[in-house]
């Protein structure tokens, strides 16, 4: 999603601001005070994986013996962990709603998945479990007491349902595909498959009016955030929408042999894309800033893996058990989970 000793960190960001000019300072939207402070990592002995931010200082990590699998809270910064949930099943999947402080566990059993809906203090909410081989769960983001769930069965066949689970309702979707992308509390977005399974036109439903609308063809991928959705075409054009319209080109990687973005994250707070770019034989992680639409680099000759982004966008997990960070302000990176215990 760096090493920081406090005195040659502190050190670099004051010969830093004194080489910047004053606008490069205030544009990078991140504090000298966050960066100075000293991550304190976990050891692979207790953290298996990072599952992502709760907030701007706090993770959620999972952690596994013979019998459970559990999942905790973690404060970086202090060290301090907190048990809140385990099980007998494997978790496969955690989601987290910053704005709302809720967390969806996915847990699978011998042919069965529990969908589990916790608070911060791993109070349950909400569980359901389906029969299926497979689980698809997009999460509102505007209200998280609803989501879209699609089951899958081993010939991927599937069902999509909408699930409202304040008032324990599950219902069929009026639209059965199999990836959505919440837009509103009660609309969405979904890629029709056109001629080819590439490439499709990209439609929105409003549940309230029971309308649908085609927004644009030749669709390859699509995504949405608070306030900003993004469609992606084969060229590498992405189209942005917050709701000012920016349009940015990309390379594309070729996955399950078509052509999809690099691993990529968006700052909500500031307009800021993150995503990668070839860089010799490696990548490089860029930021696009959709509000000047000006790109720069943040880290070079990296390894193009998943990142997730703070909420204060001041750092990135980074890797795909998430065992790293990097400091957005500055570029270091350092483990967050290490084969020894953090002093």
């Amino acid at each position: 999603m760096r090493y920081l000793f406090f005195v040659l960190l502190s050190a670099f960001v004051l010969c830093l601001a004194a080489c910047e000019p004053s606008h490069q300072q205030h544009d990078t939207g991140i504090s000298a005070k966050s960066a100075e402070q000293k991550i304190i990592p976990l050891s692979k002995n207790e953290a298996e994986k990072a599952d992502g931010w709760v907030d701007d200082r706090t993770i959620l990590y999972t952690s596994s013996d013979d019998t459970h699998h559990r999942l905790f809270i973690y404060d970086l910064f202090s060290g301090k962990s907190k048990r809140l949930f385990e099980t007998k099943g494997h978790i496969v999947n955690v989601k987290i709603n910053q704005k709302e402080q809720m967390i969806l566990v996915q847990v699978t059993y011998s042919g069965l998945t529990e969908l589990v809906l916790l608070n911060r203090q791993g109070d349950n909410l909400y569980h359901q479990s389906f029969n299926t081989y497979e689980l698809e769960t997009a999460w509102n983001p505007y209200d998280p007491y609803k989501m879209m769930i699609t089951v899958f069965t081993e010939t991927w066949d599937f069902k999509t349902y909408t699930a409202d689970v304040k008032n324990r309702m599950l219902r069929i979707s009026p639209v059965q595909t199999p990836f959505i992308h919440w837009t509103s509390s009660k609309g969405f977005q979904y890629i029709k498959q056109g001629k080819s399974d590439k490439e499709g036109p990209l439609y929105s439903y409003d549940l309230q009016t029971k309308k649908e609308k085609k927004q644009l063809d030749h669709v390859v991928a699509a995504d949405s955030y608070l306030g900003m959705t993004v469609a992606v075409r084969r060229t590498g054009e992405f189209l942005f929408q917050t709701p000012k319209a920016v349009t940015h080109r990309f390379p594309l990687q070729e996955k399950y042999e078509s052509p999809a973005p690099m691993e990529y994250d968006y700052d909500e707070k500031h307009k800021r894309f993150y995503t990668f770019k070839p860089d010799g034989r490696l990548y490089k992680l860029i930021v696009f800033n959709l509000k000047d639409e000006k790109e720069r680099t943040v880290l070079g000759h990296a390894a193009m893996e998943p990142i997730q982004l703070s909420p204060n966008g001041e750092y990135a997990l980074y890797g795909y058990t998430y065992d790293r960070v990097i400091s957005l302000a500055t570029g270091m990176m350092e483990p967050i989970i290490t084969n020894e215990k953090g002093v």
